[in-house]
This record gives structure tokens, C-alpha cells and sequence, in this order.
């Protein structure tokens, strides 16, 4: 979502460095001393609450929010989500710096300069929760993966979740701690729904133990690499 959906190419596109610098300056984004940027916590907050209502909708709704919001016709909004790319991330974040920005009590970016930035905050903000130190996988690729390892944990994870990122702070002393016969994966759990009923998980952070295929512990929550590493004594 680079531009307004309802007004052609810009003749002066926004500056995007000056867009960052503002988005620094409400406190949307914080950078860190090694130049690191990150979505604030405050931010997060108000994303969590359009993604409950915005980030599951069935695609005919998803467009007619997006048509509501801008002031176009249904095929209207089709004609531009197409032609733009407009995704929900970018959607949810259009409409979480309005709410962000009203709460600082700061005035309201334009359209323009807001998708920018909400362009911005999606690229700031990580893909997916599965931290790098561990193999991620997609709910498709589940099966093979249990399939290639008789003794195996996958790990569940969330955006914008306090107890995922916790234990993930940990998750290197976690991993040393496992046998190193068992693998170890990651998995989104808002985009794994067969995982989910599968393994009959709810909620995130989770850990699955599996032997041949076979669930043989689940805890959810957070859990310190210590316990961590006896729940998988225990299980695998």
C-alpha cells in the first residue's frame, strides 16, 4: 500500500526518510543504538486489537473494509488491492497509525504519507514469529518433517506475543539443552490451522513433543529453558 487508493501517482512521492524520522518521533518506531528499528510496544498494541477484527476476515469483507475506509465502490477497491498489493499487514497498520497517532494527540498524517508509513511499519515488523536460530515450518510441510525425524519438538509461536518473546530471549540456552538427536522446528501458529487441530494446541507460546508421529507432551505457556529441556527428556 504505497499511495492513497483513491488518488493517482503522486507528483512528490514522501520522502521516506522523513516519514521513519517522524514515525521515530511519536514513538510508533524506536531504534536502537546499533540503528536496529523496531515497532514500538505501544504500536503492537493498537495492531493487535485491527488484527482481531481485521486480520481473519473472509476476503469479500477484508475488500469492503478497505473500500469503506478510502471512500471507493466494491470494484473500485478490488481495481486498486490488485493493482497495488495492498495486503492485510499493511491494512491493519494504515489504520493503527490514525489510532496511534490521535492518541498522542499529534495531527493525523495524510493518506498519502500514512500508507507510507504503514508500508514502513510492515517492513519494520518481523514476517513471522519463528526465530532464526531454528528451522521454520508451514503447515503443508509438517508431515514430512515428522515423517524425516522419529524424534522431534516444534515449537509454536505468535506475533506480538509477551510469552513468545520471553522464552524466545532464551531460546539459544534452550536449544544447547536438547539431545542432539531430537530436531527442532518452529511454526506460525496463526498459519499452521492443521497443526493446530492436529496436536490440538490454543494458545502461544506451545511446545509439541513428538516420537514416531506421535504427540507424546504438550505445554503451552512459558516455560524456562531448564524446564524446557526436561519436558523433552521426559517426552522424546
Amino acid at each position: 500500500m504505497a499511495a492513497d487508493p483513491t488518488a493517482g501517482p503522486p507528483s512528490d512521492p514522501p520522502d521516506t526518510e522523513a516519514m521513519l524520522d517522524r514515525l521515530i518521533d511519536v514513538g510508533a518506531v524506536r531504534e536502537d543504538d546499533d540503528g536496529s528499528l523496531h515497532v514500538s510496544a505501544a504500536l503492537h498494541d493498537i495492531v493487535d486489537l485491527y488484527e482481531q477484527s481485521y486480520g481473519d476476515l473472509p476476503e469479500r469483507e477484508f475488500t469492503e473494509a478497505v473500500a469503506d475506509a478510502f471512500g471507493l465502490e466494491y470494484s473500485e477497491a478490488v481495481a486498486r488491492i490488485d493493482e497495488q498489493g495492498v495486503t492485510r499487514e499493511e491494512f491493519v497498520a494504515y489504520l493503527s497509525l490514525r489510532a496511534h497517532f490521535e492518541d498522542e494527540g499529534e495531527p493525523v498524517p495524510d493518506p498519502v504519507e500514512r500508507a507510507t508509513m504503514a508500508a514502513i511499519v510492515t517492513e519494520i515488523a518481523p514476517a513471522t514469529p519463528v526465530p532464526q536460530a531454528m528451522r521454520e515450518l508451514a503447515d503443508d510441510e509438517v508431515d514430512e518433517f515428522l515423517a524425516a525425524n522419529d524424534r522431534a519438538v516444534v515449537f509454536v509461536w505468535r506475533l506480538r506475543c509477551d510469552p513468545c518473546d520471553r522464552m524466545k530471549a532464551d531460546i539459544e540456552a534452550t536449544l544447547e539443552s536438547f539431545p542432539a538427536d531430537v530436531a527442532v522446528a518452529g511454526i506460525d501458529g496463526e498459519a499452521a490451522p492443521g497443526f493446530r487441530r492436529r496436536f490440538d494446541v490454543d494458545s502461544a507460546p506451545a511446545v509439541v513433543c513428538v516420537a514416531d508421529g506421535e504427540a507424546t507432551a504438550v505445554e503451552t505457556g512459558y516455560r524456562s529453558p531448564e524446564a524446557l529441556a526436561a519436558l523433552v527428556d521426559d517426552a522424546v
